[in-house]
């Protein structure tokens, strides 16, 4: 599936008001439920491969917020992904792919 069309479809079932700021939120909160995960894997609670099941769902739950979160921002998937591939690539191609900060 592409990713504009996964857009597309998660846009079926994103209801309600307030929209901009829950898809931010939900971003947050399905990330947190994702660090769980590997907090629990890392305390020793189970092994990779419970871990990737338990991860697929909530990576899941990230994409849809970041797909509906990015709709609400008029911005598309494949533009989001297009940017970060860029971005990513010049910083590595610039030798400052490590460290922090958005101005490498």
């Amino acid at each position: 599936m592409e990713l504009n069309e996964y857009q597309k479809k998660c846009l079926n079932t994103w209801i309600g008001g307030e929209k901009l700021i829950r898809s931010f939120l939900g971003v947050c909160g399905e990330a947190g439920e994702l660090s769980e995960g590997a907090k629990k894997y890392l305390r020793g609670d189970f092994d990779v491969e419970e871990l990737k099941k338990r991860s697929i769902g909530e990576l899941g739950d990230v994409l849809y917020y970041v797909s509906v979160c990015a709709h609400e921002l008029g911005l598309t998937l494949e533009e989001v992904g297009k940017f970060n591939n860029e971005k990513l690539a010049k910083r590595f191609a610039e030798g400052k792919i490590r460290g922090d900060g958005d101005k490498r």
